[in-house]
């Protein structure tokens, strides 16, 4: 029998802006994003403050912590993960606001 090798490497689409970029082995989206030059917004790296969420339009993804703890319902209902906890199964698309912030500073408002 032939096994289909599993690709080391993903590609990574922004939907708004159109840039791709490439996201190796277990490397998480938001560390792949940095080490591509891209400024995804982000604070803590842990995915408590909610800074570096994205919206994904395509593809799937590994959730290294659960989401719950730092999205509401409604944000995962409309399909949002976080960068620094997502490692990639297949090619991606997502969306990013770039001028967001953690989601405690939106609680404060």
């Amino acid at each position: 029998m032939f096994f289909k090798k599993k690709p080391t490497e993903f590609k990574c689409t922004i939907a708004n802006t159109g840039e791709t970029f490439t996201v190796p082995g277990k490397i998480n989206l938001l560390q792949a994003a940095l080490n591509a030059g891209i400024k995804w917004p982000c604070d803590c790296k842990v995915g408590s403050c909610g800074t570096c969420r994205c919206i994904l339009k395509e593809g799937k993804i590994k959730a290294l912590h659960d989401f719950t703890y730092t999205l509401d319902g409604e944000m995962l209902k409309e399909g949002y993960i976080l960068a620094c906890q997502s490692q990639l199964k297949s090619d991606l698309v997502v969306e990013v606001d770039f001028e967001q912030g953690s989601l405690e500073n939106l609680k404060l408002v």
